[in-house]
C-alpha cells in the first residue's frame, strides 16, 4: 500500500525492528508524589515509560497482582518486551513491567507505597500491578514460554509481593480478573504450574517467605 496508513503488517515490522535495538525510550516526566520516590524494580536502562494516554492519572495502594500474556501471533522471535511496549503503546493500554526470555521491563512509575494505575483489567485496575508476558496461549503445549521468561517472572513477582506486602492468593491471571469472560490469558493450566512455581521459589528463599502463602 502506498497511501501511507499504518497496517498490521507494517506495524509488527516496526516493531520487530525495536526489538532489534532501535528504540529510544522516553524520558520519564516529573510529578513524583512528594513524600515518596519513584521505586525501579529493575535497572534504569530498562525503565521504560508508556506515553501518559496509556495509563490513568490517579496513584493507587495495590493489593494484587495480575498476570497477563500479550497475545503477539508473530511468531516467537517476537515474543520480546520491545514489541509487548510498541502493543500497548497502539492500543493504548498499559502494564507495570513486560517479561521476556531476557530481560524485564517496567513501563509505569511505582513508588514506596502507591503505584500508577494502570489500563490492564477493567474494573480490576484500581488495586492491581500487572504483569505482561511476551507471548500467547501458554496453555498449549508448542506456546508455553521460555524457562528463562517464566523464571523472571517468578522473582520479579516474589520481589513485588515482598515489597508491597502481596498474599500468595492475590497473584491472580488476566482470565480470573474478567467478568465479561471474554479473557483466557495467560491461560488456567499455565496458572496453575506458575502457582506451584511460585511457591516453591519463595520457599527456596527462605522459610519466612512461606508467611504469606496462605494469607489470603
Amino acid at each position: 500500500m502506498a497511501d501511507g496508513r499504518l497496517t498490521r503488517r507494517r506495524f509488527f515490522r516496526a516493531a520487530a525492528s525495536l526489538a532489534l535495538g532501535a528504540f529510544v525510550p522516553p524520558t520519564p516526566p516529573p510529578g513524583e508524589p512528594p513524600t515518596e520516590a519513584r521505586e525501579y524494580f529493575v535497572p534504569l536502562p530498562d525503565y521504560h515509560e508508556l506515553p501518559a494516554d496509556c495509563y490513568e492519572p490517579n496513584l493507587i495502594p495495590p493489593l494484587e497482582i495480575i498476570v497477563h500474556s500479550d497475545g503477539n501471533r508473530q511468531g516467537r522471535d517476537l515474543w520480546v518486551a520491545p514489541v509487548t511496549f510498541e502493543t500497548l503503546k497502539y492500543l493504548r493500554q498499559s502494564s507495570h513491567f513486560a517479561v521476556d526470555f531476557k530481560r524485564v521491563w517496567q513501563l509505569l512509575p511505582m513508588y514506596s507505597s502507591v503505584v500508577q494505575e494502570a489500563h490492564g483489567a477493567q474494573g480490576f485496575n484500581k488495586t492491581s500491578i500487572h504483569v505482561e508476558l511476551a507471548g500467547l496461549d501458554f496453555d498449549l503445549p508448542d506456546n508455553a514460554p521460555p524457562e528463562s521468561e517464566i523464571a523472571n517472572t517468578l522473582r520479579l513477582i516474589s520481589r513485588l509481593m515482598d515489597f508491597y506486602g502481596i498474599a500468595f492468593g492475590h497473584v491472580v491471571g488476566h482470565y480470573e480478573r474478567d467478568p465479561r469472560g471474554i479473557k483466557t490469558d495467560p491461560g488456567p493450566k499455565f496458572m496453575e504450574a506458575f502457582r506451584l512455581r511460585l511457591a516453591a521459589y519463595r520457599a527456596s528463599l527462605s522459610p519466612l517467605k512461606t508467611r504469606l502463602l496462605d494469607n489470603h
